[in-house]
């Protein structure tokens, strides 16, 4: 049976291990120069080189003629010098074991008496570490040093721990201890205060990238960059994992792996559509999104997989917009280069914006392996974003309306300006007294308005208001038709609706919902009714839409109140029908 991929290049030496170079640096001097300590903690996540070093270390510490390295004349004789005074080893001793001495051949072929490797997750009780403590007391077999390799310490129960205690503080001379551990949460604090405790970090995604591509090399396998990057992005900062990983893709035997292929394997998604997704979405291009995603879905992409991977695109990218700093903290899941795109990216990203887009697509990836059609709930977060980024103008949601049984508009479509209306009869006037919405003023209602008028502060230069309620009045039933001719739906909004008090050129504008009020105060919306109310009554003018609470005002329509309707029903049905069609009463 042949070695699996991280025992067969498991690191043999010091300068074998990447990603941990304090830690190398610190436990090679300390061997060099006859300071290693008796009880070491080494902590950190899984698969980074915890056992590893422990190794490394044990053989190191028990080598008989460690290697030895030419240095330059000039630094050799200021290291001779310091090292007599100090009494310190010749600076051509370095850390590196030789692999040649009786001790480092039975060590790395894992023969050796004196090198102890225990499992805590097995031998978690309080006899385990009895046993052991009968055992410290023996001197070594054949090497120098006896070294306890404890591995997942944290598993050790009260009671052990305690039994480890003395042992731990005082040990024996020839006696080293390393414990190693993934959760160094759970360790008591009287473990941690006898021990020299290493922190090991996540490896960066280049420097595993580096490590796969010299291992496929080494067996003569071809696999794309993209492909290593995917491995390396799915062991998460874990060597283990990832040559894990790379065995398993291996053993297609096929000696030209693609990114395709690792995707299949691995269920994972290129990162290619992610980028180019987040390039759409911040651009507001919702045709190309929207593409991308029909795209996905017939090569059949997992899009809950795609979602995930989106979402923490744009976490990151809200982390390195908040803080560019914390981009140092992303190296064990991008390359330096795709680091330097997403700095450059969240340069231009506003922060709100990339909050507005987390939300929708977490929304839409709760809803994807619900939802009857895997992709709409994905396309319907495109959609809402691609609105946001770019709100949609009346001409863009609703072509014009004209009124169809007005052959005159059909002929002459609707004009900039609109000319004063023309006197109403009294007949017309109440019958479209029914419908039109009126106000029922409570008693606190001018304290209320107060407050509009307070909120709503202009510049000191404006001029008085010269347009009266009256005359809003008047013009409504027009500023209603020359909004319809824009937006129906909007019209129909703001039929609902009824002015109730103008100042400072300001008109605030009652509705029953609250749901009316958010319609009408989008900024595109009330632009366009601004412009249309200004053309209307030749003045500039704003408007300010408030809710009955809000504005303290009760709105009633006339089928609210029976005692006001005037005419029979069939008069009202043809008021309707008058003011839905656009049509008068002849004479």
């Amino acid at each position: 049976m042949s070695a699996t991929l991280y025992r067969k290049y498991r690191p043999r030496k010091f300068s074998d291990v990447i990603g941990q170079q304090a830690i190398v640096r610190t436990l090679s001097n300390a061997v060099k120069y006859n300071r290693v300590g008796q009880a070491y903690l080494f902590a950190g996540p899984r698969g980074t080189g915890k056992t590893t070093l422990a190794r490394i270390l044990a053989m190191a510490v028990n080598c008989a003629n460690l290697s030895s390295e030419e240095r330059a004349d000039n630094k050799l004789s200021v290291r001779r010098s310091e090292a007599k005074a100090n009494k310190l080893p010749s600076e051509k001793q370095t850390a590196e074991p030789c692999f040649k001495c009786d001790a480092c051949r039975q060590i790395s072929q894992g023969k050796s008496l004196d090198i102890i490797e225990i499992d805590a997750a097995s031998n978690t009780g309080v006899d385990n570490i009895r046993e052991l403590r009968e055992t410290v007391k023996l001197p070594p077999a054949q090497a120098k040093y006896k070294v306890y390799i404890i591995d997942e310490v944290h598993m050790l129960s009260i009671g052990a721990f305690n039994a480890l205690l003395k042992t731990l503080e005082e040990p024996p001379e020839h006696v080293i201890f390393i414990l190693a551990t993934t959760e160094i949460h759970k360790l008591p604090e009287t473990i941690l205060s006898r021990c020299q405790r290493f922190d090991f970090s996540r490896l960066s995604l280049e420097n595993i990238i580096k490590k796969l591509a010299l291992i496929a090399k080494s067996e003569k396998v071809k696999i794309e960059k993209a492909a290593l990057e995917m491995i390396a992005m799915a062991a998460e900062g874990g060597m283990r994992d990832a040559e894990s990983l790379l065995s398993q893709i291996m053993s297609l035997e096929d000696k030209n792996i693609t990114s395709k292929e690792v995707e299949e394997i691995l269920g994972t998604t290129n990162r290619q559509p992610i980028e180019q997704m987040v390039d759409y979405l911040l651009q507001g291009k919702t045709s190309s999104a929207l593409k991308l995603t029909s795209q996905l879905t017939k090569d059949g992409y997992d899009l809950e997989i795609f979602s995930k991977s989106l979402l923490n695109y744009f976490r990151q990218l809200m982390l390195i917009a908040v803080n560019p700093e914390t981009a140092k903290s992303f190296s064990f899941e991008l390359t330096s280069e795709q680091i330097k795109k997403m700095e450059t990216l969240a340069r231009k990203s506003p922060v709100s914006e990339i909050l507005k887009i987390i939300d929708l697509i977490s929304e839409a990836k709760d809803k994807i392996k619900s939802s009857f059609i895997p992709q709409l709930p994905l396309e319907m977060a495109i959609v809402k974003i691609g609105r946001e980024e770019n709100p949609p103008s009346f001409s863009e949601t609703n072509p014009p309306t004209i009124n169809p049984s007005s052959a005159a508009n059909r002929e002459n479509p609707p004009q900039e300006k609109i000319s004063p209306p023309e006197p109403k009869s009294a007949e017309v006037e109440t019958k479209q007294s029914a419908k039109i919405i009126k106000p029922k003023i409570e008693p606190d209602v001018s304290k209320n308005i107060d407050k509009i008028s307070d909120n709503n502060k202009q510049n000191p230069d404006s001029k008085k208001s010269e347009v009266s309620l009256d005359n809003i009045k008047e013009n409504w039933k027009n500023i209603l038709i020359k909004v319809e001719s824009l937006n129906h739906s909007i019209s129909s909004i703001l039929a609902g609706c009824q002015p109730i008090k103008i100042e400072n050129n300001i008109i605030v504008i009652a509705t029953k919902y609250g749901f009316y009020k958010d319609r009408l105060n989008e900024n595109k919306n009330k632009k366009a009714i601004e412009d249309i109310v200004s053309d209307i009554l030749k003045f500039k003018i704003n408007i300010e839409i408030l809710t009955e609470e809000e504005s303290g005002v009760k709105l009633e329509t006339a089928d609210e109140k029976p005692s006001e309707k005037k005419g029979t029903q069939s008069n009202l049905l043809l008021s309707d029908a008058m003011e839905m069609m656009g049509g008068k009463i002849v004479e």
